[in-house]
């Protein structure tokens, strides 16, 4: 379901940070929008900088430089057979780093892909709804 639909179209790249610790959960839902043109980087808060200045390695940015974050909040209740997983609720939200304000949040509940014998498709209708809401 879409909670909150983006007032305009996301703008930019395909490039969005994701919030938190990378499980395997949330490896799934990678999964889903590298399928749909998405690339990640890993999410870094900007007001906290861990390295002195000056010990940037070369190549290295000291930020992700990504417009939109995306924070995923399982409520996990069971793990299928198949590796997949039954959800209390599933809350996903895209943020404008910028203002800081959410612009897109999808929720769930149910069974994820690979959850015999009747999976659902949680995973791709989440990547749907943000790939749905990014300008063409």
């Amino acid at each position: 379901d879409l909670d909150v639909a983006p007032k305009s179209a996301l703008t930019g790249p395909k490039v969005v940070a994701i919030m938190g610790t990378r499980t395997e959960f949330v490896a799934a839902l990678e999964d889903q929008l590298t399928a749909r043109g998405f690339t990640f980087r890993h999410y870094q808060n900007r007001e906290r900088m861990t390295e002195p200045v000056g010990q940037v390695k070369m190549g290295e940015s000291p930020v992700d430089n990504t417009k939109y974050a995306i924070e995923v909040i399982p409520d996990i209740f069971d793990r299928c057979i198949g590796g997949g997983f039954i959800l209390t609720s599933l809350r996903v939200s895209v943020v404008d780093r910028s203002s800081n304000e959410l612009m897109l949040r999808s929720t769930a509940k149910g069974r994820t892909e690979k959850c015999a014998p009747t999976s659902g498709t949680i995973f791709r209708d989440v990547a749907n709804v943000i790939d749905a809401a990014w300008q063409r």
